[in-house]
């Protein structure tokens, strides 16, 4: 009997401990179908954030009709309830941020990435603000200080750790608080944090009126085309089904080139899954969409898992990497 949403996200939570940035299940095809073209409808869960554009902006073009997948996707509250999803067998296919995913691979839930999802831009698409009148100028005055993440232990910290140890601070020093995206701003002017992690849309959304400012830009620091996200699947899936994984991987990666390709679409496409301000959508950073999974920054974020206490092993990354 397949495992709930709601046990499988309490498992990854406590043994996991993956915090990140219940859906039904969805129609899958039998053997015999899977192993042809003929048409299958997938169970996807996504979160709702910009990075998933591509997704909902490939269902429109037809991208996904074009390989014969209807998609129906569940926006769930957090990457970890994505995964948890896919392992019960209660989604097909789910994106998920990196760390994440990486974390349930470590400790051996069966699951495989078969599709980018996006890398991080430069510029604000990520960055630690600071109130205008706080003392925090630069990176080293972060040391000591309480940081906001959406999520503890997971790509918030993992990012922020890894660009305070490349700005020679202590990070053992630094305490995170775990607060909602959409907090972070309240958060920050009451004083209850000294500095607040975000991504697009939330960057534009706490700089908004400018009384905030940035202090550290943690991808930039790390590598270029640091990957943020990737869909992935379950290995049952992948077995059963890997005609299916195929023609899904086909279908994103199109979506992936378009969106890259046509910002003005991938913009427009926001306010379909995400409540956006007006014209919210036409001040955002998009970050990067490309098809190359940046395996040896995967391996990097398995590497930082470790080193920060997130998982106590590295994953196998033939098996999560598999085809």
């Amino acid at each position: 009997m397949r495992r709930s949403i709601t046990r499988l996200t309490s498992v990854l939570a406590s043994t996991l401990m993956l915090a990140a940035c219940g859906g039904a299940a969805g129609t899958s095809s039998s053997p015999a179908a899977t192993a042809s073209t003929a048409p299958v409808t997938l169970s996807i869960g996504t979160v709702g954030v910009i990075d998933v554009a591509p997704l909902y902006l490939g269902i429109k073009k037809g991208f996904f009709a074009k390989q014969q997948i209807t998609l129906n996707t569940k926006v769930l509250n957090t990457g970890a309830t994505v995964v948890a999803g896919v392992v019960a067998g209660d989604l097909q296919l789910g994106v998920s941020n990196i760390t994440s995913i990486v974390i349930a691979a470590s400790n051996r839930f069966p699951v495989h990435i078969v599709a980018a999802g996006n890398q991080a831009a430069g510029g604000d698409y990520s960055a630690v603000y600071v109130r205008n009148d706080s003392p925090i100028t630069s990176a080293k005055d972060l040391a000591g200080k309480k940081i906001a993440v959406n999520g503890l232990k997971n790509i918030g910290s993992l990012c922020v750790n890894a660009a305070l140890q490349a700005s020679k601070v202590d990070i053992n020093s630094v305490t995170y608080v775990e607060v909602p995206f959409p907090q972070m701003g309240a958060a920050l002017a009451q004083g209850t944090v000294d500095a607040v992690w975000t991504v697009e849309p939330w960057s534009t959304v706490v700089k908004a009126g400018g009384t905030n400012r940035v202090v550290l830009r943690p991808f930039t620091l790390i590598a270029k085309y640091f990957p943020i996200a990737s869909y992935f699947t379950s290995t049952q899936y992948l077995q059963s089904n890997p005609g299916v994984v195929r023609r899904f991987r086909t279908a994103i990666n199109e979506s992936l080139n378009y969106a890259q390709a046509h910002p003005a679409e991938a913009r427009a496409i926001l306010s379909s899954y995400i409540n956006l301000a007006p014209g919210l959508q036409d001040q955002v950073l998009l970050p990067f969409w490309r098809t190359d999974l940046e395996a040896n920054l995967i391996q990097k974020t398995a590497d930082l898992a470790v080193q920060y206490g997130y998982t106590t092993r590295k994953p196998d990354m033939k098996q999560l990497l598999a085809s």
